[in-house]
């Protein structure tokens, strides 16, 4: 009964393990296909900053979009990173009892929030309070961070805690017993919770740089270089999803829709593929 109960398990993971790896080739198979007239016809002028699609001489470059998608994602995850890790140590070291599960309750609520509610809670509250502390437009730079901060901080400081709390006892025993004081404790901790901690970093940055909903509904549309952190910003992603569903199908506009696709289907693999190397890198060191 064990070996056919086992062969079934193996045999269910197995079909599922190559259903999610032919799904994901498909996936990029079919962006590239799309992608490649755009690829072909425009060339390097993708990478132009001018983004006109409906001119009559349309232009299809990207550049001024993906510089946003990057100046968002890193200013983002800098800060939800820093803000993460004191609160994960403070719920694993200090935080008692019915203090710390309240604040992790918190933390499952707030992350259960849809994407889409928490762009109209941009755009209707924190708008409103940008235009009365002197912003010219509700929707800007800041608020997008605002709200992609309200989204991702819930994630990294669960992640986080977690890898605190797997620390190992006997660890923090032995550095106590051999009279090490808080900041040595401190940095023991964080040297052993350091794969979780970087694996929760680009989960983070990961979830920021391909958020679509909050992006275009608080980032504010505009297509330029920012100047200040209260100027509206366009990331590829709210081009995409406001365009892709009004564009001709076949269209060169529509193959460079496909195009930004790819780009950040590629961009995400190579962070998973990263966030893999430096995980095992962290953990070598940590053997030593």
């Amino acid at each position: 009964m064990k070996d056919s109960l086992t062969i079934f398990f193996v045999f269910v993971v197995s079909v599922a393990a190559m259903t999610v790896a032919a799904a994901l080739f498909g996936i990029v198979f079919f962006l590239s296909l799309e992608s490649t007239t755009a690829i072909k016809e425009v060339g390097l002028k993708l990478f132009s900053p001018n983004w006109y699609p409906v001119w009559s001489e349309p232009e299809f470059g990207i550049r001024t979009m993906l510089l946003n998608t990057l100046l968002l994602t890193l200013w983002t995850s800098l800060w939800v990173w820093f803000i993460g890790i004191i609160c994960a140590f403070y719920l694993h070291r200090f935080a008692k009892g019915k203090e710390k599960e309240f604040m992790l309750r918190i933390l499952e609520y707030v992350s259960s929030i849809p994407s889409v509610v928490l762009g109209f809670f941009g755009v209707v509250v924190v708008g409103s309070m940008l235009l009365k502390f002197g912003s010219w437009t509700a929707q800007n730079f800041l608020n997008a961070s605002i709200m992609l901060a309200v989204l991702t901080l819930p994630f990294m400081i669960s992640l986080a805690y977690q890898s605190f709390e797997k620390v190992p006892r006997e660890v923090i025993e032995g550095c106590v017993s051999l009279g090490a004081k808080d900041l040595h404790l401190m940095y023991v901790e964080i040297r052993h919770a350091l794969p979780g901690i970087v694996n929760a970093m680009m989960v983070v940055f990961n979830r920021i740089f391909g958020e679509t909903m909050i992006v275009l509904m608080v980032a504010g549309g505009a297509n330029i270089l920012p100047k200040s952190f209260l100027d509206p910003v366009r990331p590829l992603t709210a081009a995409l999803g406001s365009e892709i569903g009004e564009v001709e199908v076949g269209s060169l506009h529509y193959s460079s829709l496909f195009f930004i696709g790819f780009l950040l289907l590629i961009g995400s693999l190579l962070l998973n593929l990263l966030t893999n190397y430096f995980v095992r890198k962290t953990e070598r060191w940590i053997k030593g």
